[in-house]
């Protein structure tokens, strides 16, 4: 595997990119004290990289210093949607500009599948274990009861965030305790676990694709 930076917008995507990449590449990459992979780094989404004067200087630096070393630059970050101020379309421009305006070199995926709009959320409810749908189907059965319950509230009441489903689907497949509550956390979170993920599904071919075609050695996966 060659070498990387991989930057990333938040706890959980830099989770999860980890333990694919281990996945995919049957690897161990290389962790802080807390865990956390020192090639791939989170925090700084697209739209905080553009809503500040510096745009992203430290994202450029590391960029840059990477670059003078022969590794290679990935950006993962979320399509997000229209209703959000994006969307793949309106995301792919946003940041292909910025490339240019600062002449970086780096490669770009956007959650789910580098076409649609989305996040990763959208990407991980469709590499859940099979075994697993009723706990969907169930959120689902949720969902669609929600818009029926009008006299609790003088507001319509809205759907939660798919960052809340991921987060329920972990949750009630972990147990009670202490201890595995805190697996159900972004950072903690086992997205190499078959029982609760498919790592080979189809949803994911995008991103496989991606990754083999920027980090495999010449003649390797």
């Amino acid at each position: 595997m060659k070498k990387f930076k991989i930057f990333v917008e938040g706890k959980a995507d830099q989770r999860f990119v980890h333990h694919y990449i281990e996945y995919l590449f049957a690897a161990s990459l290389k962790c802080d004290k807390d865990n956390a992979p020192e090639d791939i780094l989170s925090g700084d989404g697209w739209t905080k990289i553009k809503s500040r004067r510096k745009e992203g200087e430290n994202i450029r630096e590391d960029m840059r210093r990477n670059a003078a070393e022969g590794g290679v630059n990935l950006i993962i970050f979320d399509a997000d949607t229209p209703k959000n101020g994006g969307g793949f379309s309106v995301r792919k421009s946003e940041i292909e500009a910025w490339k240019a305006k600062y002449s970086l070199n780096f490669e770009l995926f956007l959650f789910p599948n580098n076409q649609d709009d989305g996040a990763l959320e959208d990407l991980l409810e469709k590499i859940i274990n099979p075994q697993n749908k009723p706990v969907f189907d169930c959120w689902q059965k949720f969902e669609d009861c929600l818009p029926t319950k009008t006299a609790c509230t003088k507001n319509p009441l809205t759907i939660p965030a798919k960052k809340s489903k991921i987060y329920a689907y972990m949750e009630v497949l972990h147990g009670e305790s202490r201890a595995e509550k805190d697996n159900v956390k972004d950072s903690n979170r086992d997205f190499k676990k078959a029982e609760h993920w498919d790592l080979n599904g189809a949803a994911i071919q995008p991103l496989k694709d991606f990754l083999r075609l920027h980090l495999a050695e010449e003649g390797g996966l």
